[in-house]
């Protein structure tokens, strides 16, 4: 877990977000492993903590769609699910900054009502939080957000 968290954030940190050609085969080959663990429920025992739930949201959602995977559509409906219960039991709360974003993200893409509010409520809460060197990115994130809503 740790090490996808860490494949993940050093690539998603650059500014432009993760993609497939910018990783090595190495790295998609571990990728897609984990993928199928994740289908499988084999590592269903990492949403059990907030880095271990964000993994798995990361797998269901994003990585999903850029591995091209057949059952991407459903597995963003599990990464909402994982991301909805977690922000219930405060998971998110315990993250990094531009983890808690990740976290979020099957709220940005859903297209229910109440997931783009609750994703408002989130970030506003957030940008009192902020540093001021972060800030621009929240708020145009937010604004994308609320645009959206």
């Amino acid at each position: 877990m740790e090490q996808f968290l860490q494949q993940w954030f050093h690539h998603y940190e650059k500014g432009e977000g993760v993609e497939a050609k910018e990783l090595s085969q190495e790295t998609l080959s571990h990728w897609q492993q984990l993928l199928g663990g994740a289908k499988s429920g084999e590592l269903e025992h990492w949403q059990k903590n907030p880095p271990g739930r964000l993994a798995l949201i990361l797998l269901m959602g994003p990585v999903a769609h850029l591995l091209e995977d057949e059952a991407a559509l459903a597995l963003q409906l599990k990464a909402r699910d994982l991301c909805v219960s977690g922000v219930d039991r405060g998971f998110d709360t315990q993250l990094e900054p531009l983890q808690r974003r990740c976290f979020y993200d099957p709220l940005f893409y859903s297209s229910k009502s109440e997931d783009r509010a609750l994703l408002v409520r989130l970030l506003e809460g957030m940008q009192s939080h902020m540093a001021t060197t972060a800030r621009p990115a929240w708020s145009h994130w937010y604004q994308q957000a609320s645009l959206a809503n």
